[in-house]
This record gives C-alpha cells, structure tokens and sequence, in this order.
C-alpha cells in the first residue's frame, strides 16, 4: 500500500509508515508538508474501550445518525490515541487547545474536520460526562468562504451523453432534477415514488428530516424507462431505485462517486467536485430561471436560508448581463 502512493519508499519508509509513534515525531516522512500516510488503528480495535462504549450508546439513545455516529468515534479514538496514557476525562480545555493546535500544525485538517472534533468533544463533555458548559466550550476556527463549484447547462448534457450506464445515467439525471444528496438518491426506495401526485418522497435526510421533492414530466419518463428495462433483467423483486444486482442493497456512495469520477473524465470536464456539484448546479440553475430562493432551501432540504443564499453569489449567467454604470458614460 506504502509503495502504491510512493513507489520509491525504502523499507525504513515502509516500517515508519506502517507503526509511526502516536503522536507522531517531527522526524516524520513528509516533513512539514501533508502527510503521505494515514496510519489508523485497527478496525474494531476500540470498539471496547469504555469511553467509545459510553459515546456510541449515547449517541444511539439520542437518535444521531450513523454517520454522525462514526464521524464523533473516529474524532474521540484520535483524542484517546493522542493522550494516552492520559485519560481524557483528565484533559484540560487548555490541553485540548493544545491538541487542536496538533491537528491543525501537525495533521494539517482542515477547518472543516476540525469542527467535527470540537463537536465531539463537546458532545462527549456535555452528554457523557454532565459536565457545564465552563469544561468544553471552545471556539470554531474561521473557515475560509468557497463558492461552490457549479456546471453549465452544456457540461451538465455532456455528463449524461458520457454516462454508458442506464442505471447511472438515471441517477445522475435524478440528482440534477431534484438536487438531492448522494446519500439520499442511494437510499430511495420504489415506495417513495408517488407517481399520482408526482412527488418523491426524501426519507430521514440530512438531521433525520423528511421531505418531498418533484417529479417532473420528463424524469418520470426517465425512471419509467430505466424500471421497465431493469426489472425485465431481475424481475419485480426490487426494494431501492438503485440497488446492486448481487446483493440487493443499496449502491454504495463510494461506488456512485467512483462511477461519477469516471464520467466526468470521459466528459472532458476539468472542473473539481463530485456528484454533489449536480446539487449545486441545481439550485444555481433555479435561481437563475427565477425560482423562488425559499423553494429552493425545500427543496434542498436547507435548515437555514443562509446556507440557500450562497447559490446566490454564483449566478454567473445573471451577473455576465448586468449592465455597469461605465456603460452609461
């Protein structure tokens, strides 16, 4: 694996990557630049230990999603393999500080990821051990503003026309149509299509919250072809729009951006970003066309209208036919 990402690496490079010290020295293989290699613990390998124990079952009682579930455990084992054998019930907010100044200097996480460790550690002060606000609060680090990334129209027909796949050309299709997100479109299952009332019905989204999305004429048409053409291949006995032939599961999300990542080089397309700049696109094309802004914080399931309004930044289409005062001289 070492040698797949360098293929030079000596068998000293080999041996530091596959045990390196925790935390780790500042003799490190990529010296001060980004990691080269990510050492984890072994899976299950704290699955045990009753820190881990006291998180999960917490989280489960509250109802917090799965992904939520792993992000905070995998956020909480780093603090313990980083502390040990200092409990980290016994760190201080100072000494936590200082390890957030390790994961940003040392780790190189973004501010993003680092969010997710505050929040699990402050789950964990506040949900775990009881304790007042005094013991964990922490402030967020600035995050620097990015607009999303958003295709144009002809990218968006070149996406589809560079998609072999019936199966995923659909989803594709899907996402664009109703700007859902990858692990909802993975997730849908036939009885959430209400064909009558042509609406799409968006089960235990983002925060656990449901919602419906529309069915338009045209990706009726598109779903109804690619059903006919799938269920005369395996039969009436399907569960999810999209499910793998062999095991009847869902698709996997790393599977969907794989395929994703493979059209778009087929496309010619050098723009950065996966499936999800489908859903950006979306938003972006319906607030150019006139739509309603809070139609589109429904539709993409946005507990916020700020977070709606940054589509409003990357309109380039409107603001290219605005007309600037200089014209007027």
């Amino acid at each position: 694996m070492v040698r797949r990402y360098k293929p030079g690496a000596t068998n000293a490079e080999i041996e530091q990557a596959a045990n390196p010290s925790w935390p780790p020295i500042n003799k490190r293989i990529a010296g001060a630049h980004r990691l080269l290699f990510r050492f984890s613990p072994r899976l299950g390998e704290f699955d045990k230990h009753p820190v881990i124990i006291s998180l999960c079952n917490t989280l489960s009682i509250q109802n917090y999603s799965y992904k939520t579930l792993r992000n905070y455990k995998q956020a909480i084992i780093a603090l313990i393999r980083y502390s040990d054998p200092k409990s980290i019930d016994e760190l201080t907010k100072p000494q936590y500080q200082a390890y957030l100044l390790f994961l940003v200097e040392k780790k190189r996480l973004s501010s993003s990821t680092l969010n997710i460790h505050i929040n699990a550690w402050k789950f964990y002060q506040e949900k775990v051990l009881l304790r007042d606000k005094e013991f964990y609060e922490i402030d967020y680090p600035r995050q620097a503003t990015k607009l999303p990334t958003v295709y144009s129209v002809a990218e968006v027909k070149a996406i589809f026309s560079a998609t072999t796949s019936q199966k995923y050309r659909t989803l594709f299709m899907l996402v664009y149509a109703t700007g859902i997100r990858l692990s909802e479109v993975a997730q849908l299952r036939l009885t959430d299509i209400d064909w009558m009332r042509r609406l799409i019905s968006i089960r235990g989204g983002k925060g656990k919250k449901d919602r419906v999305v529309m069915l338009t004429a045209k990706l009726e048409k598109t779903l109804r072809e690619y059903l006919n053409h799938h269920t005369a291949i395996i039969g009436s006995h399907q569960t999810f729009l999209f499910e793998d032939l062999e095991t009847g599961e869902p698709l996997a999300n790393r599977t969907i951006q794989q395929v994703y990542s493979d059209t778009i080089y087929a496309a010619g397309i050098q723009k950065k970003g996966g499936i999800h700049t489908l859903r950006h696109s979306f938003a972006t094309h319906l607030l150019e066309s006139g739509t309603d802004i809070r139609y589109i914080q429904q539709l993409l399931g946005h507990e916020s209208i700020l977070t709606t309004m940054r589509y409003t930044h990357v309109t380039a289409d409107k603001i290219s036919t605005l007309r600037s005062p200089l014209d007027d001289l």
